[in-house]
């Protein structure tokens, strides 16, 4: 599994996560399910994980190429706030795309929130296990290769 994500190229897995976001905001209901409002709030908990999820790729994509070395910290911060204006961006596309769509502030918050959420929880608890695992991966084939140049 190392192996797998140490060779996807460095911004390839943002590319899909946009993708994704694209195909849920702007294809008119993607999974074929009829309004269905199951809580009060429920579109706003939707905006909040989607962006959660965007801006956590977006940051551990950036940390993977930093490696060895620890992303810095104003930039995650500046990965989650693109990942919040590009909410608001997205807004504003189904605004200009759609006549009667409204555009609801709640959902930027939600947005806003979910990437804030996102730089946090990278920051304070998968920064140091996800480098350490995917760094001694690395180290680990650098010495096998390393060896074997040795041993020829």
């Amino acid at each position: 599994m190392k192996s797998f994500i140490l060779s996807i190229p460095t911004g390839v897995a943002s590319a899909v996560m946009m993708l994704i976001v694209i195909f849920f905001k702007f294809v008119d209901n993607p999974l074929g399910i009829n309004a269905l409002r199951i809580f009060p709030y429920a579109e706003q908990v939707g905006h909040l994980i989607l962006y959660f999820f965007v801006a956590l790729v977006f940051i551990l994509d950036y940390a993977k190429s930093r490696l060895p070395h620890h992303s810095k910290i104003n930039q995650e911060m500046a990965l989650a706030a693109v990942t919040s204006v590009l909410s608001i961006g997205m807004e504003i596309g189904l605004m200009l795309r759609t006549n009667g769509y409204n555009y609801d502030i709640n959902n930027w918050y939600a947005a806003s929130i979910g990437a804030l959420l996102a730089f946090l929880f990278y920051h304070f608890w998968l920064l140091h296990p996800f480098r350490h695992y995917l760094y001694h991966s690395i180290q680990h084939h650098w010495r096998y290769q390393h060896r074997r140049k040795k041993k020829k």
